[in-house]
Order: structure tokens, then C-alpha cells, then sequence
């Protein structure tokens, strides 16, 4: 007669033998078995006794019902020396040798006796223990041999192979090996190796997607002595086409028991029949498979994310060498930038053009979005601003020529790009500003005032929204010891440990009194601040800024 050991609880080490048809353990005092705790449920969990076979169901208790440390959410075959878990409480069901005949295990998915013809060897969890005791010596020598080869390597073109040859040595029926994974949504499968006994059969082996799907979403092993006669894939057309008799399938799974793929063995030949140690055997396989395979895709990972951040270094120095090297030289006037990106490639831009009559535009833009496409819209700005300001005289359609140029693109990528053009003049130090949706520069005069000379009025759209839009263009006049400071919004938008952010009030609190200052004073004591403001956290956003102003006594 089947009994309950306890092996943790109340009466530690004693056995209760399964004496009813159905036997309750839970808090109330009539259950067979009274678990005294008030996380247990007043009847928590039943063993039933059908047709000489003993199930455990969880009846649907609060703290759930586990056996061989797996949830159980049906009805489940016990077999001897499964371990149950209910809260602090562990139990052994122990079955005498005696009466477990061979095969026993068949069962359909409501867990009763299965009685429509189907051939159905076993159903196993993962967790099943694999008695490889009981397996012939070569058997487990060949296992031994696995589990020594895929610790060996982390080369998935290399593993797959290994493990495939492996099952043939194992399997002596099986005509045909799949190792099929899903992709990362679980939606679609993907066919990693196929394999047949038979040479070049390969091209045309096909697999159960019934089968494999069940194996995947109940996360089970499936054991069938004849697929073609199995009610559980109801008569799968797969099945039928593919000439699928005995079939073993069994799932691959990750650490947290998340179901990636499966193993499927079958064969062709009605004579040739996988058993319930067969389907054990394979578990272990799959065991060992699945932590191989998880082991090669965290190095395969590890690889491709040292070469991304090579390439990204990369970019980072080609991303740099669109940038000014050297700052202008313009007498009467200094000149000061800084840039710096939140990741290793970003989207600020800034440059220094000269044009016709000794006049310099300083540009500056900062492309929606952060990372690898705004770099690279980034880069088409650098170009295409140059070749603007260089063939059209007038500031104001120069930016209107390059929002033409550069909305083929961001039409297509949904990204803009706010952007401000500063024409200066040193014959008569008017500064022709262009703001194209960007934050309005910071005017520091010399007697000490800090102001933003650029209103809303004046300022139109970013670049890339629209292809047919007229940009304004207005007037300052520098005086000497005046100086002007176009920023990119990582510097009002940087955050501090509480999410306060810097703003506008911050630049200005931090500029103070600009009087006397130079334009590189100005725009380091700026930086600086944003720093200590932002000490703790991230990077927010990049940060760029090109201060520039005319000379005392020019």
C-alpha cells in the first residue's frame, strides 16, 4: 500500500499509509493528514485513487500545491519517491516496486484512465527524476560522455551537432532528430538542426507542430508509442503526412523554467517504440542541453556586446571628426565649445562656417532621439548645413534650403531636428540669428544683464516636420564685452538626484554677474554647474554649448 513519509512537519519521519480513495491533507481536522499551519488552507491538497493509480490535485488553495518543487495546476500522476510540498511541509509518496507495472503513466489531460485507443506511454515533468540507475551501462556511460562534451564548448555551430549525435548513440530507434528553438516573442519556431539516421533526408524531415506546441505551452515532456493514434494531437495532419509513429519531445528550458525550445525525437517504423526510460533518459538529456545552450547564448551575447561597443567606440571617433577640431579665429571676437554626449554617439551638432566677407556662422542643432540614428541624421546635418549656408547668401533660406534637404529623411525615420543658425558680422557686429524650433541663446551684456534676445515670434518650426515652411530671421547687436551662449537642451534638462531639473532659472542664477568674463569663463563656470547639479545620476541628455562675444575695447 502506497504511504506519505513526512519528511518535515508535524510527526517528522513517519509514514501514513494512503488508505482511501480519496485522502485530503490540509488545516481541518478532519483531513487525513492535518498540516497545523494558517498559510495551509483548510483543505489544501487531495490524492485520489483511480483505477490503481494515485493523482494529487491542489484544490485551489492559496499557497498552491507543489510536487517535485514544480506548481501543479492539474491533476498529476504521483510516482514513487516524487516529493510533495505544501507551505513548510514536505512529504515523500512512497509505491512499492510491486505496484508500479510498466508503462504506468497513461493518462489523458483531464487525468483520468485514457480510453479512446490512444497509445500514450507517459506524460513527464522536467522536474521527474531520472533513475538513471536503472538505464543499461552503456546508456549512462554515453550520458556521462554528454555532459562532459557540452561543457566544452560555447559554439552553438559547434554544440548542436554534439548533442544530436549524442541522441543517435542513445536512441537506436529514432530515425530523426529536431532541435527547434522559438524566437525571443515565443511566437514563431525556428528549426535549429535536423537530423536523420537515413542520409540526405534531411531536406525533407518535418516535425509536429502539434506536438511541439504542446510540449512548449504545458511545458511537459510528450511521450507517445504512435502519434498517428493519439488522442491528445487529435489526429494532427502533420502526424499523417510525415509518416510520425513513436515520438519523444521534451523542452528546453532556461533557469527561471521558461520553455525556449524542445528536443523531438520520432520514428518512421511502427516496430520501433520509445519507452517511459526513453522519455526519462531524454529529460536528462534535455537537462544538461539546456544549460549548454543557455551558457553558449550568454557568450554568444558577451561577443556581440564587445564588438557593438567596439563599433560604437568607433562611431564615437567618427561621430568626433564631424565636429570643429580647432575653434575659429575672428579679431575682435573668442570663441569656446563644449560637447559631450550622453551615450557614445548622440545627436547634438555644432560648427563654425566661415562665408564671404569675413563672416562666420555658427550653427548648432540637437536631432530628436538619442543612439546610433540620430548619430546618423546627426552626420547628414553636419553636410548638408555646410552646403546650405555655403550656396545661399541669405541666412533665412539657407535653413529654409536645409530643412528641404533633410526632410526626405526624417519624413521617413519620424525624427526632427531643432536648430539655430548665428551669422556674425565683425564689420558691423550684428549677429543674424535663425531659429528653426530651438532654445533661445543666452545674451550676457557687459553691464551684467543676462537675457534670452530671441522671442517665440521669432522663432519657426524644427527642421524635417514640414518640407514647405518659411523661417524668420532677426537682429542683435554685440557691444563690446557683450557675449552670446547657444546651447542644446541637455543643459536646462539635466536632473539631479530628486528629478529637479536644472532649467533656465539654474543658467542664469549660475551666470550671475557675466561682466568681465570671457566666453570660455562663462561657458566652463556653465558646465561645471550643471555637473555638480547633476551629481549622482546619468547622463540625461548630451550636453553642447558654443559661447562666443566680442573683445573689451574693439
Amino acid at each position: 500500500m502506497p504511504t506519505l513519509k513526512i519528511l518535515k512537519g508535524t510527526n517528522e519521519g513517519t509514514d501514513i499509509p494512503i488508505d482511501a480513495d480519496r485522502f485530503v491533507l490540509g488545516r481541518n481536522p478532519d483531513c487525513h493528514i492535518v498540516i497545523p499551519i494558517t498559510s495551509v488552507s483548510r483543505e489544501h491538497a487531495q490524492i485520489l485513487r483511480i483505477a490503481g493509480k494515485y493523482y494529487i490535485e491542489d484544490k485551489q488553495s492559496r499557497n498552491k500545491t507543489f510536487v517535485n518543487n514544480q506548481e501543479i495546476t492539474t491533476r498529476t500522476l504521483l510516482n514513487n519517491n516524487d516529493r510533495i510540498r505544501i507551505c513548510d511541509s514536505l512529504f515523500a509518496f512512497m509505491d512499492p516496486p510491486a505496484t508500479t507495472a510498466e508503462g504506468e503513466g497513461a493518462f489523458d489531460d483531464g487525468g483520468e484512465e485514457s480510453e479512446g485507443g490512444s497509445t500514450v506511454e507517459a506524460m513527464l515533468t522536467q522536474s521527474s527524476h531520472l533513475l538513471l540507475e536503472q538505464q543499461p551501462a552503456e546508456r549512462l556511460r554515453v550520458m556521462l560522455e554528454i555532459t562532459a562534451n557540452l561543457s566544452k564548448t560555447l559554439e552553438l555551430d559547434k554544440l548542436l551537432p554534439k548533442i544530436v549525435d549524442h541522441l543517435f548513440q542513445l536512441f537506436r530507434q529514432a530515425d530523426r532528430c529536431f532541435i527547434i528553438q522559438t524566437d525571443d516573442s515565443g511566437a514563431r519556431l525556428m528549426p535549429k538542426l535536423v537530423k536523420t539516421r537515413r542520409a540526405n533526408e534531411e531536406e525533407n524531415a518535418r516535425y509536429s507542430r502539434s506536438i511541439v506546441r504542446k510540449c512548449l505551452e504545458t511545458g511537459q515532456s510528450f511521450l507517445s508509442d504512435d502519434a498517428s493514434r493519439d488522442d491528445r494531437i487529435q489526429l494532427s495532419q502533420s502526424v499523417v503526412d510525415f509518416r510520425i509513429r513513436s515520438v519523444m519531445c521534451v523542452p528546453l528550458s532556461n533557469a527561471e523554467g521558461k520553455a525556449f525550445g524542445v528536443i523531438q525525437l520520432d520514428t518512421q517504423d511502427r516496430s520501433k517504440k520509445f519507452t517511459q526510460d526513453d522519455l526519462k533518459l531524454l529529460t536528462g538529456v534535455a537537462n544538461q542541453a539546456s544549460i549548454a545552450l543557455e551558457n553558449a547564448k550568454l557568450h554568444a551575447d558577451a561577443v556581440a556586446r564587445e564588438r557593438l561597443k567596439r563599433d560604437l567606440e568607433l562611431a564615437h571617433q567618427v561621430q568626433l571628426s564631424f565636429l570643429p577640431r580647432t575653434l575659429p579665429k575672428m579679431a575682435g571676437y573668442d570663441f569656446y565649445a563644449h560637447y559631450e554626449s550622453a551615450l557614445e554617439v548622440g545627436g547634438d551638432y555644432y560648427g563654425f562656417i566661415p562665408l564671404a566677407h569675413g563672416r562666420i556662422a555658427v550653427t548648432l542643432g540637437d536631432v530628436a532621439g538619442k543612439g546610433v540614428p540620430a548619430a546618423l541624421l546627426m552626420a547628414k546635418l553636419s553636410s548638408d548645413t555646410r552646403f546650405s549656408l555655403l550656396t545661399e547668401d541669405d541666412p533665412a533660406k539657407a535653413v529654409g534650403k536645409l530643412n528641404k534637404l533633410l526632410y526626405e529623411f526624417t519624413s521617413q525615420m519620424d525624427r526632427f531636428v531643432t536648430f539655430l543658425a548665428v551669422l556674425i558680422d565683425p564689420a558691423s557686429h550684428v549677429v543674424t540669428v535663425v531659429n528653426a524650433g530651438h532654445l533661445s541663446p543666452l545674451l550676457c551684456r557687459k553691464s551684467g544683464a543676462v537675457e534670452s534676445p530671441i522671442t517665440k515670434k521669432d522663432t519657426s518650426v524644427p527642421l524635417g516636420i514640414d518640407d514647405d515652411v518659411s523661417f524668420k530671421a532677426c537682429q542683435i547687436s554685440l557691444e563690446p564685452g557683450d557675449n552670446l551662449i547657444v546651447y542644446t537642451d541637455g543643459i536646462p534638462d539635466a536632473l539631479d538626484v530628486r528629478g529637479t531639473q536644472f532649467g533656465l532659472k539654474g543658467m542664469t542664477t549660475c551666470l550671475g554677474n557675466p561682466s568681465g568674463a570671457t566666453p570660455k569663463q562663462l561657458a566652463e563656470r556653465l558646465v561645471k554647474a550643471v555637473q555638480t547639479h547633476a551629481v549622482g545620476r546619468s547622463p540625461h541628455d548630451d550636453i553642447t554649448l558654443v559661447s562666443f562675444g566680442r573683445t573689451v575695447g574693439t
